[in-house]
């Protein structure tokens, strides 16, 4: 994927408390930097965002200047935005903080985008973000990517000779590459991001596993299974899953599946035809192999299972027992209930 690369100040303090992420338990801080990534994933709700929402006009109007084209996030994956004076907005950042600022806390690198977009490190910039942030505060860094180029010599030399200051985690919800190249455009395929994670872990730099999301297809045919064996739940702290949730495009998110395949069907039913249970089912029973797993294990303490439990049905609700390992992220006045809110759980 060619991507259109349009040039967009970037906000003001590049660093910024992130308390999305801390009720998902990744971190209470996030350093973006870039306003929209060079991977086009098709259930990214980024798109979506308040970030993109609100400023949608503006960058508009900057693309058809710059490329000639009136070009959206939502309709034309290959645009990316990239951020013309981030590292200048950091540097100023952070000759205002006293030495020792986020000592105790994480910092995600990063929340809304991909820190390691291709152009980003070929750049230079990725490395000299990093290295500021190394330098001037005392964050410990929670590196979140679908780019293999982590597992990388260089990278894992680098985030060596930092002990202490990094975790690295590479989004992974499938090990099926061909369908990730029709979903998750232009990132490392899921094979070369397994490989990374081994890569990293052999040489032991600190990794987390980030099954986010796992789609019902997933469940079929010993596919959890191979996934899980892959990110070795013994050699990562803690181990991130979620179901799919329907962040207003389903339908580019369907299209990524044949016609008449399971994950076709299952999409159509949840969503065209408003099968809200379905979905409640799925997200029960997945928690449940999980568990099961992890029990089997002994790593149920380092699941994190981020449910929006506002989707969940009555019947299903005995699948969550106890909540072990369960975060629930629905807004307050939205937990298990018995009665699902609206037809399913958005972000």
């Amino acid at each position: 994927m060619k991507n259109i690369i349009v040039a967009i100040p970037s906000i003001k303090t590049p660093i910024v408390r992130s308390p999305g992420f801390e009720k998902k338990d990744l971190s209470e801080f996030k350093l973006d930097i870039m306003g929209l990534c060079e991977f086009g994933c098709k259930y990214c709700s980024s798109n979506t965002g308040n970030y993109l929402r609100i400023n949608r006009k503006r960058f508009a109007t900057l693309t058809e200047e710059q490329t000639g084209q009136r070009l959206s996030p939502t309709d034309s994956p290959q645009l990316t935005f990239h951020w013309f004076d981030m590292l200048e907005n950091l540097k100023a950042q952070l000759s205002t903080k006293k030495p020792g600022w986020g000592e105790g806390k994480t910092l995600i690198f990063s929340m809304l985008t991909d820190g390691f977009s291709p152009g980003m490190v070929a750049g230079g910039i990725t490395r000299a973000a990093l290295e500021l942030t190394l330098n001037h505060t005392s964050f410990r860094i929670r590196v979140l990517t679908k780019n293999a180029v982590v597992g990388q010599p260089e990278w894992v030399e680098f985030f060596k000779s930092h002990p202490g200051r990094f975790v690295i985690g590479l989004s992974t919800g499938t090990t099926d590459d061909q369908w990730a190249r029709r979903v998750e455009l232009g990132t490392s395929p899921p094979s070369s991001r397994l490989d990374a994670l081994r890569s990293l872990q052999k040489a032991g730099v600190p990794t987390y596993g980030m099954l986010c999301p796992i789609f019902p297809d997933m469940m079929a045919a010993g596919n959890l299974d191979a996934l899980i064996k892959t990110i070795d739940p013994g050699k990562v702290e803690h181990i991130w899953a979620e179901p799919y949730n329907d962040r207003q495009n389903w339908r580019t998110v369907r299209g990524g599946y044949a016609k008449g395949s399971a994950g076709y069907d299952w999409m159509t039913r949840v969503y065209e035809q408003g099968d809200a249970r379905e979905w409640s089912l799925y997200a029960g029973r997945l928690y449940m192999e999980l568990r099961r797993r992890a029990e089997r294990g002994k790593w149920l303490g380092k699941l994190r299972y981020l449910l929006y439990e506002e989707g969940i049905h009555e019947e299903h609700i005995p699948m969550f027992k106890d909540l072990a390992g369960v975060l629930l992220q629905s807004k307050p006045g939205a937990a298990l209930t018995g009665k699902a809110v609206g037809v399913l759980p958005t972000r």
